[in-house]
């Protein structure tokens, strides 16, 4: 195994692959920037990679998949456009600290908890090739579904005001999740018989109408005239704070870590839900979860560690089993077949140095991309300066062209602009714009996997030892806060 890991990061330091790095690691920051998403540009670049040699072709496309997400957290914290689905919980916080002047340490946060995240997690599934075969299989349906009850647990904590209003929002999410194609049942819900819901809604279009619409919406009508409300000085200062900050909050950053590294190697949830894990647990943990929503550097160092950590577990379970972790993932095993390479124990067996090479790539890639977008951050700050007039613009044509190459249908825009709406008055009465996404991406495997564990297993399918853990974990998510609550109360009183 040694020697194979010795063997793959040679090959990723070649000329030729290292150069092949560096340029999918500029187009998937480019892309994250634009809001198109990874699918569509993995879906893109897919055809240019036939008849490569294999270690060249999967560089380059893990290179540029792994990194779209930091492109994405630039979008999401400097104009509340969130560049990919996984980035719409960085917008939260990271946003509002850009309106206050801070966006430049909010940059800096963002872009050092990705860089180490990724770099980190890579060492978690090189640790992990040994084992990882037993501890896949143990998650079953039961286990699948106990995982996304603990992730809908975190809707009523999701919400900066009212716990109530976060649950109806989060519930609002897993009713539009319904909408489409039921595959148990072979019925079409909510559809209304049009086709263009059939597979239901789009999550990017939802994302960016609800979050970077709903913030053109709300600027427009109190008459801001540009994003950041305090001019402040542009530098890397700023930026280096916001770096300094992951080292302060280390362990937060380190759960956050674990967490989407977790949630990745589990087949079909991935990054999508491992940003609200993350968020929940960083605001829960926090000593000040009422200033979450309102601009905390721990709401921009949570979701971004995780989004990035969860890429190697969800890239060691494709290769590991040939089961994509996300859809990302299957667009990518297309292209492991192209250059003859099958997913599946095999590769683990016969092609381990390329498996290492893989993987020491992503931590490359995000090294690079992290650098690179540190030393430009001074020269991105200054869009927050910009006129919202002109932004409007800007941002209206990135978001309708992001919705549009998404399902490459014009009704998305139509999706984007109504879910624009529903953010705006969401926002303006209190509801949580979060928890709703979070609903949408977690409600219909809610749906799948209870209807499956019901039926292989029975009504007592949770009496599983790993579920019977992660049910633990689920009351100790409600039982915190109070505990929490209990013991300051007492402190204060012995004080």
């Amino acid at each position: 195994m040694i020697d194979a890991f010795l063997q793959g990061t040679a090959t990723v330091f070649q000329p030729v692959i290292f150069l092949t790095i560096c340029i999918g690691v500029l187009l998937g920051v480019g892309v994250g920037v634009t809001a198109i998403g990874g699918m569509v540009a993995c879906a893109l670049f897919l055809p240019f990679v036939y008849h490569m040699p294999p270690e060249l072709a999967l560089s380059f496309l893990v290179a540029l998949t792994s990194v779209v997400f930091t492109g994405g957290s630039i979008t999401a914290i400097l104009l509340g456009v969130p560049g990919n689905a996984p980035n719409a919980a960085t917008v939260i916080d990271g946003f509002p600290m850009a309106q206050r002047g801070e966006a430049g340490r909010a940059l800096g946060a963002a872009i050092g908890a990705a860089m180490f995240g990724a770099i980190a997690s890579v060492f978690y599934a090189i640790g992990m090739i040994p084992v990882i075969k037993p501890i896949v299989l143990s998650f079953r349906a039961p286990e699948m579904f106990m995982i996304i009850l603990l992730g809908l647990s975190f809707l009523a904590i999701m919400a900066a005001g009212s716990p109530v209003k976060g649950m109806i929002s989060g519930l609002l999410g897993v009713l539009i999740a319904l909408i489409g194609f039921q595959g148990a049942s072979g019925v079409y819900r909510f559809t209304f018989g049009s086709f263009f819901l059939s597979d239901g809604l789009d999550l990017n279009a939802v994302v960016l109408g609800i979050f970077a619409l709903t913030e053109m919406f709300d600027m427009l009508v109190k008459g801001k005239k540009t994003i950041a409300l305090e001019v402040r000085k542009v530098g890397l200062k700023g930026v280096f704070q916001g770096v300094r900050d992951v080292w302060v909050h280390k362990w937060l950053w380190f759960r956050c870590t674990v967490i989407g590294y977790i949630v990745g190697i589990v087949p079909a949830i991935g990054g999508n839900a491992a940003m609200f894990f993350a968020y929940g647990h960083a605001k829960q943990s926090s000593r000040h979860p009422e200033k979450f929503g309102t601009g905390v550097v721990e709401g921009v160092i949570g979701p971004e560690s995780a989004n990035h950590a969860s890429a190697a577990g969800d890239l060691l379970t494709t290769m590991a089993f040939g089961i994509p972790g996300s859809a990302v993932m299957a667009l990518l095993m297309g292209g492991f077949l192209l250059v003859g390479v099958t997913p599946g124990p095999m590769m683990i067996k016969d092609s381990l140095p390329l498996v290492f090479t893989l993987l020491v790539g992503i931590a490359v890639a995000n090294a690079l991309a992290g650098t690179i977008c540190l030393l430009v951050s001074p020269q991105l700050m200054k869009v927050s300066f910009i006129r919202i007039d002109y932004l409007f613009l800007i941002i209206s044509s990135v978001v309708f062209i992001g919705a549009f190459v998404s399902k490459m249908s014009l009704l998305n825009l139509v999706v984007a602009l109504v879910f624009g709406i529903l953010g705006y008055a969401m926002k303006r009465f209190g509801y949580s714009r979060e928890s709703l996404i979070l609903g949408l991406v977690l409600g219909e495997l809610f749906e799948f996997y209870l209807a499956r564990s019901l039926k292989i297993f029975g009504p007592t399918f949770f009496m599983t030892p790993t579920s019977l853990v992660i049910l633990v974990c689920i009351i100790a998510v409600f039982v915190y806060p109070w505990l929490k609550g209990m013991f300051s109360r007492r402190s204060l009183k012995g004080a």
